[in-house]
């Protein structure tokens, strides 16, 4: 059986591996030299087309013909777009092939069916070529071969989304649609919303991840059906079907806990420093996409305490915000680890910068070693790391970061190797007056609460 055959009717393909007695009473079968093509002076200047090969049967030569050309576009584009291409076929007079030859020229019919097979599928194929047909007088029906060419691939702009893994950030659960925040009752939608927007921030700018956004579905499809009209150039036309799957999903759970009201000193009427409180406990976990592995697993809680917010907003922005960080760093920390990119003047250049990093900050530096194997299945778990050296953050800018190296020798240190955060030795609690709201997160950085 022909591969590609899709919606032939009623008719029975094996009648077509005839006999030599059969293709006697087959009234004309035409080798077709000419080659009917449409060229699109959007695509003069690019790469080849693609081309598929398909057979199509039908009643008239033009419904053959367009059989072929929906099976080829449901084989390159999808059952999707074929299946908009055929009702679009349905609804619209095509052109139907006379059976006397003797009216109408081959090359005349290849030409009015071509014509009308050009405005149905404009910005979808580029182009075909007749190569067989022939009629068959028992089965009353035509068949065709074509090669059907389609627009070479769209191109983005910007890095190639292939060259990195892709990342979708979930909207994560609420255990409760609510909580109190100093008497106020507050939507936890509001503040789920908010830190979904801080991960895909924080993901975006450690320029790891080609990341995709799927709050803003119904906007893109919008965008996606005007350049589905029939009137849409072929060059525009090549953006359809190209959404991309994602790799990784980052899934989670929120549950939250009502934050009071400082408490007022009654002797001097000043406000108390609140006392430790757990307002959101985050779990969240990456999951590999086509095959739900589960590939990291972490929780975050975030203390209101930590937090000096006069107003809701605030209070929002600033703890949606830590726990995003965090998050980010427990990703990046066990998927993907930041490396060193370039050593410059002594200096050790990160190809990450943005909200993720601050001056300040220390990391350990690792050197690699040998493959770490499972002893039971063989797989390779990971790499000895060596640590090597302390490095301090200096400078950090958009895209990338710098650092000196403040313990240890540069000279063993090389490119790729790992940066680990170093995390501060907590001080005697003596030490921090008592009504502090400082903390320490855990890249090793000092979290104030303005």
């Amino acid at each position: 059986m022909r591969g590609g055959l899709q919606n032939a009717g009623a008719y029975d393909r094996g009648r077509f591996m005839i006999s030599n007695e059969t293709k006697a009473r087959v009234i004309r079968p035409v080798q077709v030299l000419s080659i009917v093509f449409f060229s699109f002076a959007a695509f003069h200047c690019v790469a080849a087309d693609d081309i598929v090969r398909v057979t199509g049967y039908g009643a008239s030569k033009c419904e053959a013909v367009r059989e072929a050309i929906v099976s080829a576009i449901d084989q390159h584009d999808g059952t999707v777009v074929a299946s908009v291409i055929r009702s679009e076929m349905a609804s619209r007079h095509i052109v139907e092939s006379s059976t006397d030859y003797g009216r109408i020229s081959t090359s005349k019919l290849n030409d009015a069916i071509a014509s009308e097979m050009l405005k149905l599928t404009t910005g979808k194929i580029s182009g075909y070529s007749v190569l067989d047909e022939m009629f068959d007088v028992d089965e009353n029906c035509y068949r065709v071969e074509l090669e059907v060419r389609f627009p070479a691939k769209y191109d983005p702009p910007g890095r190639d989304p292939d060259a990195l893994r892709r990342m979708v950030v979930t909207t994560f659960n609420v255990r409760n649609r609510s909580f109190r925040w100093r008497g106020q009752t507050v939507d936890a939608v509001d503040w789920v919303v908010e830190l979904c927007n801080q991960l895909n921030i924080g993901l975006a700018q450690t320029r790891k991840f080609t990341m995709l956004d799927r709050a803003y579905d119904p906007e893109v499809n919008a965008e996606l059906a005007r350049l589905n009209a029939s009137n849409v150039s072929p060059s525009e036309a090549m953006r359809l079907n190209q959404k991309l799957g994602t790799d990784y999903l980052v899934v989670g759970e929120v549950s939250f806990g009502d934050v009071k009201s400082p408490a007022v000193n009654p002797l001097t009427g000043q406000l108390m420093a609140q006392a430790s409180s757990l307002f959101a406990d985050i779990h969240y976990r990456v999951l590999l996409a086509p095959t739900g592995q589960l590939k990291w697993s972490d929780s975050v809680r975030i203390d209101a305490a930590c937090f000096s917010a006069d107003d809701l907003r605030s209070f929002i922005a600033m703890t949606a915000e830590a726990a995003a960080a965090e998050i980010c760093s427990g990703v990046m920390n066990n998927i993907l680890p930041l490396e060193v990119g370039a050593i410059n003047s002594g200096m050790l250049v990160i190809g990450e910068g943005g909200k993720q990093l601050c001056v300040g900050q220390r990391f350990s530096v690792n050197i690699l070693g040998d493959e770490v194997c499972d002893t039971r299945t063989g797989e390779v778990i990971d790499m000895v790391e060596i640590p090597v050296a302390t490095a301090e953050i200096v400078s950090v800018l958009p895209k990338m970061s710098y650092a000196r190296i403040i313990e240890g020798d540069i000279s063993l240190v090389k490119v790729g190797a790992r940066l680990r955060p170093v995390r501060t030795v907590e001080r005697d609690s003596s030490s921090i007056p008592a009504t502090t709201t400082i903390r320490v997160n855990a890249n090793g950085g000092v979290v104030a609460p303005f």
